[in-house]
């Protein structure tokens, strides 16, 4: 093989790795904070067990998600502003229980925009967290 072509191979491996790493530094974060959504949920589940009140459970998630990431809020101006927390809404927060069981459902589906600055683009990421079943008193 020529020198000029392992030259030429090295250099696109090289830019392959870089731009491997660059997507890795802008998505990796979003994962981590849906790891903490994912917890959020299980403790809103094991509190379903002590109270019927589905408004509580709701509070309890975006007490927890209040302090990580952000998201775009849309001020009375009509401006926008990124704030923190993921903002998370009603129609976010499904909470179903069993009329027949003590079966709960709780589930957060959201979506996280990223920018890669370099690629002039943006990429919108959808996460779910769900736990279903019988919560532990």
């Amino acid at each position: 093989m020529p020198k000029a072509v392992k030259n030429l191979f090295s250099l696109v491996v090289a830019v392959a790795v870089i731009a491997a790493l660059y997507v890795a530094v802008k998505v990796v974060p979003f994962y981590v904070d849906h790891m903490d959504v994912v917890e959020a949920v299980d403790a809103a589940f094991n509190l379903a067990a002590q109270t019927g009140n589905d408004g509580q459970l709701r509070a309890e998630i975006r007490s927890r998600t209040g302090r990580m990431g952000t998201h775009v809020e849309t001020d009375s101006w009509g401006v926008e502003h990124v704030v923190p927390g993921l903002g998370l809404t009603d129609e976010q927060i499904e909470i179903e229980r069993s009329k027949i069981t003590d079966d709960v459902r709780i589930e957060v589906s959201y979506q996280r925009e990223v920018e890669f600055g370099l690629f002039n683009a943006v990429h919108v990421l959808n996460f779910s967290a769900r736990k279903e079943g019988v919560p532990s008193p």
